[in-house]
């Protein structure tokens, strides 16, 4: 187990990007190619399952949040946490199953067939199990290398899902492949932690309890926050003002969401060093003003600009998907993009929150920012559809960072505002500049060629002014990357 205190949560993040680049890839590539498969309701459908199912794991997530908690404390033995997870996660799998047995003729009517309706139980059981023992892995010290073993998970679930519709097995078969590669990559996170589960006491159990009374409902609302759009454009079907709604919806709001999901990426690569480290400091009685203030100087760096670059160019981006998102509103990929703005402001708070042991404020932000996403999603939703219901995500993440500032201000010695925040806007405004003066007087995107030379020459000048205008941005290179002391 590593000295959590000491983590270099720069160096953590960037190993960590890696494994974030190459599930975002394949996690985008796949659903373009699945989407061609079996259609834009098919993938609506399976949306859909994934929506649910993964409200229903945050419960064995919250209990491997709480874990990961308690084993990156110092002086903890970790044996006996992984013990408490795997019994908690077998009792909640026993549980869902007799729910499932009950409620089984109505799942099947909203999810279209009994197999789908299976399909979210299969998911949570193999979801939960990876939940919990990945993050545990994580909290004895392997923030990235547990960040890999999700990007092998996104790897088997391709290759599995290819081989499965190739089968003929279609939407169910997404659904299976994504089971299996999860529950193996469940296995594998355990056998690296090299840590042999063992009977919890009542002491130990005590420990997670306190935590995850309150991370087991801030995951579920976290996740039902996440999923409640699909869910919400689905059941819209036939009575919305205006659309796209239904499955057709769902699978436009998917396309919108994971075209904007890189913007996530070294922000959730900061947000899981952060969350291990803070919890080491805090256990040795330190602070981590300053480290709070650094991560939220970098979260940014990735989504700032691919909302900048979504507002010039997300008209071009559906030139070059199946003909049946022609239909879809452009704008969805740039409102999606602005949510991630927000949301990957939020996550180094939650990180400290959650590393110095306050659980309870993460759930009241979540109970806050649900009671004003879900009722202004349905309104939105039913008047203006898609695009309804992702201003509703926009205005409640707004919310979500606003509220936190404030907590910023009263607990952690003032709002967390930092100059590279305001450089990395600077850049992407630049971006933006560049990029909507190429289009309008020298070039029409009408193919793939041309659209990654346009991005490419926009990363090139939001990069290249930041590194201009950031003495920060330079030092913090120098210190993290190694070897680019000898360029800058």
């Amino acid at each position: 187990m590593k000295d959590t205190p000491t983590l270099s949560v720069g160096r953590e993040a960037l190993l960590a990007l890696g494994s974030k680049v190459l599930m975002a890839a394949i996690g985008f590539g796949g659903y373009l190619l699945f989407t061609f498969l079996i259609g834009r309701e098919g993938m609506g459908n399976y949306e859909a399952v994934l929506a649910a199912a993964f409200v229903l794991a945050q419960i064995p997530a919250g209990i491997g949040t709480a874990i990961k908690k308690r084993v990156s404390e110092v002086d903890i033995d970790p044996p006996e946490f992984l013990g408490v997870g795997i019994l908690a996660h077998g009792v909640f799998t026993v549980i869902l199953v007799v729910v499932y047995l009950l409620v089984e003729p109505w799942a099947a009517d909203y999810f279209g067939s009994s197999d789908l309706a299976l399909g979210v139980v299969l998911v949570v059981f193999s979801l939960g199990l990876f939940n919990v023992t990945n993050r545990f892995y994580s909290g004895t010290g392997h923030p990235a290398a547990s960040s890999w073993a999700d990007a092998l998970r996104s790897v088997l679930t391709f290759v599995a899902q290819i081989l499965l519709i190739w089968w003929g097995l279609e939407t169910f078969g997404l659904v299976v492949g994504l089971v299996a590669a999860t529950f193996l990559t469940g296995v594998v996170s355990a056998v690296a932690s090299k840590v042999t589960p063992a009977i919890p006491t009542a002491e130990t159990a005590r420990t997670v309890y306190d935590f995850a009374r309150w991370s087991v409902p801030t995951s579920m609302l976290t996740n039902l926050y996440s999923s409640a759009d699909v869910l919400i454009i689905k059941g819209l079907a036939g009575v919305a003002l205006a659309g796209p709604v239904g499955a057709s919806g769902a699978g436009m709001y998917g396309l919108a969401k994971r075209l904007a999901m890189p913007a996530a990426m070294f922000a959730g690569s900061i947000r899981d060093a952060l969350s291990v480290k803070s919890s080491g400091v805090d256990s040795a009685g330190g602070d981590v003003r300053a480290d709070l203030a650094n991560s939220l100087s970098y979260t940014g760096l990735i989504a700032i600009p691919l909302f900048f670059g979504a507002l010039a160019i997300d008209d071009a981006l559906l030139l070059f998907f199946d003909e049946s998102y022609a239909d879809g509103p452009a704008l969805a990929i740039t409102g999606m993009a602005l949510f991630q703005v927000f949301n990957t402001f939020r996550l180094p708070f939650e990180a400290v929150l959650e590393g110095t042991d306050r659980p309870r404020t993460i759930f009241r932000v979540n109970v806050l920012v649900l009671l004003v996403h879900v009722p202004l999603a349905v309104a939105l939703g039913y008047t203006y559809g898609l695009m309804g219901v992702i201003a509703a995500t926009i205005t409640a993440e707004a919310l979500r960072v606003v509220v936190y500032q404030y907590l910023a201000h009263t607990d952690y010695g003032g709002v967390v505002l930092t100059r590279p925040m305001a450089e990395q806007t600077l850049a992407g405004l630049s971006m933006l500049g560049i990029v909507v003066g190429l289009r309008e007087y020298v070039v029409s995107i009408q193919s793939i060629v041309w659209l990654v030379l346009v991005v490419g020459i926009g990363a090139g000048v939001y990069f290249t002014v930041l590194l201009a205008i950031s003495r920060h941005f330079r030092e913090t290179l120098r210190h993290t990357v190694p070897g680019v002391d000898r360029v800058l």
